[in-house]
């Protein structure tokens, strides 16, 4: 039957197909707005850090670092995904691959991928048994190995009260930063340890005459450890640090004129003295040290205040001054064994009067020097520095010196105390011009407790178990009715 309505269809067919190719252009053309507003945000985007947790908070030098880098790094999370760390460890590594696009990060669980962690173990020739977990950096075959035990710090006052240890800091950043620097730096180095003198060697894990661990702080940096006899030889070209650890007799004249020598053409050296109270006679670095304007007390130096329980020949310092080697330390504290003093000197009759020192570290105000000579404030190490210019790094024509009045606290049965490896990471650092990892200290891991009496927590459970799931319930009853109606 023919339809005889008066009303006509709203659109005609041309009208119809010109609204559908209309939509069509539109949505296409959003569409490409979205894509290409996204592919501008992946490359070119800002983030913001909004929690307050800092063990995921990349600082401005990692930064700076990772948007300088050009090589490309394969970094290797080689952790037990149920390890109580693996969150802290995963949660930072992710904030350096969104910092620096030249990282390519896998985590291999090694409990649940057997095959692929007995790969990487063999392809990297990982033979520790002990240390299961670990992150490996690798570029261009230069690899190094950040180990689980060194990512933290612990608080050990409650062991031998049946206490488990507590961990106080989380060392993600400082070491992942430093190996990223360690594989990626064209640089080689080399530290030569003065020998003949009965100093402690560097392969010797004696606890308190060896610096086993010392030595390993040098190589996880990449930096050649070799013995050196000045007697027999002269300070190497390629030493770009010579480490004088704990003298126990005195240097020929010799010797002395070849460390002036290589200190007057740029040397860098890292200077940590043996107190002659015990040993009886001085090393003969004190007249070198003092033409560089630094003062060797050669005397024991005591502080009730900051001693050891028991032990007042060990001090734990605490008291800093300001300079880029000790910033970081603000929160931490070095243990020193039987320490003297080491200040800026005050005598007119220096030669190196360009040379700028810095007193590093204090006794408080109770710390004294045997035989009654100073009272006070003491300070206990100095860094030197000449021929640099402020606020640029320091090129091969500048000396460097970090002398510490304390041989033992980084042997190897202190070196792991508090803040002393922190000490040794941060002086070398400074030394070898390394200025982008003397910013990067621990960060502390805070904890946060709510204590509530038993009726509190009943209100608490009510509300969470009941209040929280009936609100939402009363909701949907309320719409439900109101539909009804």
């Amino acid at each position: 039957m023919a339809n005889n309505s008066p009303h006509q269809a709203s659109f005609s067919a041309t009208r119809k197909w010109a609204t559908a190719l209309n939509v069509l252009a539109s949505s296409a053309a959003l569409l490409a707005l979205v894509v290409m507003v996204n592919y501008l945000a992946s490359r070119h985007f800002k983030r913001y850090q909004w929690m307050v947790d800092e063990r995921f908070r990349l600082s401005p030098l990692t930064l700076k670092w990772l948007d300088s880098l050009t090589n490309q790094v394969k970094v290797i999370v080689f952790f037990d995904s149920d390890n109580s760390l693996f969150s802290s460890v995963k949660g930072l590594i992710k904030e350096y691959q969104l910092a620096c696009p030249k990282l390519d990060v896998e985590f291999v669980d090694y409990l649940n991928a057997p095959d692929r962690a007995a790969w990487i173990k063999a392809q990297y020739k990982i033979l520790s048994t002990t240390d299961e977990n670990f992150v490996l950096f690798d570029c261009n075959g230069k690899v190094q190995v950040v180990y689980e035990r060194e990512l933290s710090d612990y608080d050990l006052s409650g062991v031998f009260a049946g206490r488990e240890a507590k961990r106080t800091t989380f060392n993600g950043e400082q070491f992942f930063t430093s190996k990223i620097v360690g594989v990626t730096d064209p640089k080689s180095f080399t530290a030569y340890f003065l020998q003949g003198h009965s100093e402690p060697k560097p392969d010797s894990e004696d606890d308190t005459r060896g610096y086993f661990k010392f030595a390993r702080v040098l190589q996880d940096k990449h930096i050649s450890v070799e013995p050196l006899w000045l007697l027999t030889n002269d300070v190497p070209a390629d030493c770009q640090l010579l480490v004088i650890a704990g003298p126990g007799q005195p240097l020929s004249a010799l010797e002395l004129e070849k460390i002036d020598g290589y200190l007057n053409q740029g040397g860098r050296a890292f200077i940590l003295l043996m107190n002659p109270a015990f040993t009886g006679v001085g090393s003969g670095l004190e007249r070198t040290l003092a033409n560089w304007g630094v003062e060797v007390g050669g005397r024991l130096v005591t502080d009730d205040s900051q001693a050891k329980a028991g032990h007042l020949q060990v001090l734990y310092i605490s008291n800093f001054g300001r300079h880029p080697i000790v910033r970081p330390l603000t929160d931490s504290r070095l243990a020193l064994v039987v320490p003297q003093a080491v200040r800026q000197s005050s005598s007119p009759s220096r030669t190196a009067d360009t040379a700028k020192v810095v007193e590093l570290a204090f006794t408080s105000e109770h710390g004294r020097e045997a035989g009654g000579v100073t009272n006070g404030t003491i300070p206990l190490m100095v860094a030197v520095e000449k021929g640099a210019i402020p606020g640029v790094a320091a090129d091969r024509g500048s000396t460097r010196m970090v002398v510490v009045g304390d041989s033992y606290f980084l042997a190897n049965a202190f070196i792991d105390f508090d803040g002393n490896r922190d000490f040794a990471n941060l002086a070398v650092n400074w030394l070898l011009d390394r200025l982008q990892l003397l910013e990067i200290g621990p960060r502390p891991i805070r904890e946060y407790k709510i204590s509530m009496t038993q009726t509190q927590m009943t209100a608490a459970r009510w509300v969470l178990l009941g209040g929280l799931p009936g609100s939402v319930l009363l909701l949907g009853s309320l719409v439900w009715v109101r539909r009804r109606r």
